[in-house]
């Protein structure tokens, strides 16, 4: 009886120091990265342009040619530049290509000798690195003219069907979550959770059921999922790829067959480097899943044949980072590594309870009733799926933390405006919906660690009818339990469907921040790096402060002019410029004073550098000035 303390405060001990240990871990994560600011992520947005959004060009002087620059690489074959003038009539030269040696622009010339007026691009383009199409334009003015206001027509006949977030693209979405979860997750209950439960029952001689018949049944199961989740994968990706080329081509699936964009899309595209891995990958598991289900059953090769199984799922889920959000991040490695792991983490959990679930039938009547045996069965499994399911929390928890923040823009994590930004944002609003599930599950985790599992291994460790394992108590706390477990699963695969959902929105684009008395505007454009500062951002009065690094972080101060041009996007105020000068002492820092931000609202802020003996340098963003 003294003994059983000690083992049962060891038992206990080890529980809290993992749980310790596990905190601290993602504190210790939370606090470094927490202070570190992160880049913003949102597929091919608009970045800057040449000329740049509403800007104001001399009378008699029109551009004889358009430049675009995206926040990510583009698809050259699925990516277009349109010029409109006001009657809606093309102007361009219709030689929209890539900017050479830029794989981020597009550029397209222009009809000579264009008359003064208000002119519209539209750019329609496929992200290189997350396959998600966007559709935008902007305008530009030629002599003393007002700006064209923004023209839906013209962006409704270049996006027809390239709206990502639809039934299609999440369904597609989850189907292919739900193979991986599947894959990944069975294997992982296969090698971490039911073989060694099986070596704890073999050792058991209160065990009264055929143990070999046990766990030839429950591998059998095992296998059963993972060729299901084969067949999953093997649907979603054909039938995303169908998908993808419909957006790329923005037409329907069958016109995209005889348009030929099937071909351009796995031939021509970073996807389709993509794509031949992947089917390549599914199609090695299911010959080593005919090997593992089929084939010779002694020796080591069949016992490592799931440890193979599962480095090919974690494989696929590789693939699937690089063509996502993670990938078009400026330091990719890192964020498809995080990407990687959180999928993972997803798949031992969710997955893991799947195949818990599914085993169940095809084991609990192997296990003879009144016995004790189904408790025993229980009581070693749990303990061990456990283990398996926090350290996919801790995992999930930080990596999850990581990836929300790469989607705040401004001075970092402790930025709030950016925050707000984020969460209130579709893409915010999923995420939210995505940890409420999230935190249901951990509840429902935490209840079957800490309530049920003490009491089942006490009922598993009494061979008492009346109190043990065969007990009417017993049995009532095993019902409990697969209750608890199915509802687990349901949220679980409601929340890879939310997941679905989320890699088919956009994160928020980059808006100005408040920090302090100031409005903060931070980012990269070309070869330089800029900040600024609009104190105290309000209306009247303001100080300008702009200070600019080149790609060596050298500051900037070879100009000709720094310029800031201000629109009023609430009304029609024309073009308002302001000429910052070097601060003496500061290199790499220019200012003024000026009032004019004369109204609250919503305005746009344009910045263009020229220096000696290179291309100018402009960008462009909006900030809110709040009366």
């Amino acid at each position: 009886m003294a003994n059983m303390s000690v083992l049962t405060s060891a038992s206990k001990h080890y529980r809290w120091t993992l749980w310790r240990k596990g905190v601290c871990a993602l504190l210790f994560c939370l606090l470094i990265f927490l202070l570190h600011p992160l880049p913003a992520l949102a597929h091919a947005q608009y970045d800057h342009s040449d000329p740049a959004a509403n800007a104001t060009l001399p009378s008699g002087q029109p551009p004889a040619q358009v430049k675009v620059w995206f926040t990510e690489r583009i698809e050259p074959a699925f990516s277009k530049l349109e010029v409109y003038n006001k009657a809606r009539q093309r102007v361009d030269a219709g030689d929209s290509h890539m900017i050479p040696t830029d794989d981020s622009g597009l550029m397209v010339s222009l009809r000579s000798q264009l008359p003064d007026g208000g002119y519209t691009v539209v750019f329609r383009n496929v992200s290189r690195d997350d396959g998600h199409a966007v559709v935008g334009s902007f305008s530009f003015v030629v002599g003393n003219m007002p700006q064209p206001p923004p023209d839906n027509a013209l962006l409704q006949q270049l996006q027809t069907s390239g709206d990502n977030f639809n039934v299609w693209s999440v369904a597609i979405r989850w189907l292919n979550y739900l193979g991986m979860a599947g894959l990944v997750g069975a294997l992982t209950f296969l090698l971490l959770v039911l073989r060694p439960a099986q070596v704890r029952l073999a050792a058991d001689p209160l065990i009264k059921s055929d143990r070999e018949l046990l766990r030839v049944r429950s591998e059998r199961a095992i296998q059963a999922i993972v060729v299901g989740s084969l067949a999953l994968l093997l649907v979603g990706w054909v039938a995303f790829t169908f998908y993808q080329a419909s957006v790329a081509s923005d037409s329907s699936i069958w016109q995209a067959f005889g348009n030929g964009t099937v071909r351009s899309l796995l031939f021509e595209s970073h996807f389709g480097s993509i794509w031949l891995p992947r089917l390549g990958l599914i199609a090695l598991g299911v010959v080593l899943w005919l090997f593992w289900r089929y084939g010779v059953h002694e020796g080591g090769i069949s016992y490592l044949l799931p440890v193979y199984l599962f480095l090919l799922g974690i494989g696929v889920m590789t693939t699937t980072s690089l063509d996502s959000h993670a990938a078009a991040n400026h330091d990719p490695g890192l964020w498809i590594m995080f990407d990687v792991l959180h999928l993972s983490a997803t798949g031992f959990w969710i997955g893991g309870l799947l195949a818990f679930v599914l085993i169940l039938p095809a084991t609990l009547h192997i296990l003879l009733p009144g016995t004790g045996d189904r408790t025993r069965f229980f009581a070693a499994l749990i303990p061990h799926f456990s283990r398996v399911a926090l350290a996919s929390v801790i995992c999930l928890s930080v990596t999850g933390i990581l990836e929300a923040g790469s989607h705040v823009s401004g001075d970092g994590w402790l930025s709030a405006p950016a925050w707000w930004q984020l969460l209130t944002s579709p893409y915010g609003i999923a995420l939210e919906i995505k940890v409420g599930l999230f935190v249901i599950l951990i509840g429902l985790g935490a209840f079957a660690l800490r309530r049920v599992s003490p009491r089942m291994r006490r009922y598993a460790a009494d061979p008492s009818k009346e109190t043990g394992a065969a007990s009417f108590a017993a049995g009532s706390l095993q019902r409990t339990f697969r209750r608890s477990i199915l509802i687990e699963v349901g949220i679980g695969v409601l929340l890879l469907l939310v997941v679905g959902g989320l890699t088919s929105l956009s994160p928020p684009t980059q808006a100005s921040t408040r920090t302090g008395n100031a409005l903060l505007q931070q980012g990269q454009v070309g070869d330089l790096s800029y900040r600024l500062a609009v104190t105290p951002g309000t209306i009247g009065s303001n100080a300008f402060e702009l200070s600019m690094t080149d790609a060596n972080g050298k500051p900037v101060t070879k100009t000709n002019a720094v310029l800031l041009r201000f629109t009023m996007l609430d009304m029609e105020m024309g073009v308002q410029e302001l000429v910052l000068q070097p601060v003496a002492g500061k290199p790499g820092l220019y200012s003024s004073t000026d009032s004019i931000l004369s109204m609250g609202g919503d305005w746009q802020i344009a910045i263009l550098v020229r220096r000696p003996g290179m291309d100018d340098v402009r960008t462009s963003f909006k900030i809110v000035v709040h009366v």
